[in-house]
């Protein structure tokens, strides 16, 4: 029988879990806001302040709180009666974060660091710099992508959409 959780640890797990989603979620659209802003910079120094504000903004409420998501929401699933596996909503939730966290691991954090590398590289006269836009547009749609993530993530959370997951014929239990 699999290890089910009090009604304590449930609730202490839980709390864990919203911390961090909250950290994630409003980490992320401060990020979006900023990155919006890097576009009403005056002059280098600026720039490069509202880009090293970003840099610190992923290193601690992106990160950490991301994973500490994908690891309290995966055990809420294992441990409680929703399983991983039962419900549809359950299952678009973690392909979500896993294709966040993905995304910001593979993507984000490159184009991000070249932004930063660019404006102490260029100051000011790198948002003049295709490159720089190419690449701050990028940044903007993936922050939007993982803003809607989110909300949708929060939406299905409290009206569990989709149903639960039938199981096929002879298929064991």
């Amino acid at each position: 029988m699999a290890y089910k959780l009090s009604m304590k640890q449930k609730n202490i797990l839980v709390v864990l879990h919203v911390i961090s989603v909250a950290a994630w979620f409003g980490a992320t659209l401060c990020m979006l806001l900023l990155l919006l802003y890097v576009k009403k910079a005056e002059n280098g120094e600026q720039l490069y302040y509202i880009l090293e504000s970003m840099h610190i903004l992923d290193d601690n409420l992106i990160k950490y709180p991301a994973l500490l998501t994908l690891f309290t929401g995966v055990l809420l699933s294992l441990w409680t009666h929703w399983g991983i596996a039962k419900y549809y909503w359950v299952v678009v939730k973690l392909i979500l974060t896993i294709v966040t966290i993905l995304l910001g691991i593979f993507f984000i954090n490159d184009w991000f660091a070249y932004l930063l590398s660019a404006a102490k590289k260029y100051g000011f006269a790198a948002v003049q710099r295709q490159d720089f836009q190419s690449i701050w547009l990028a940044n903007v749609l993936a922050a939007i992508f993982n803003n809607a993530a989110y909300g949708f993530m929060m939406f299905i959370t409290y009206f569990k959409p989709f149903g639960k997951i039938r199981k096929t014929p002879g298929a064991k239990s």
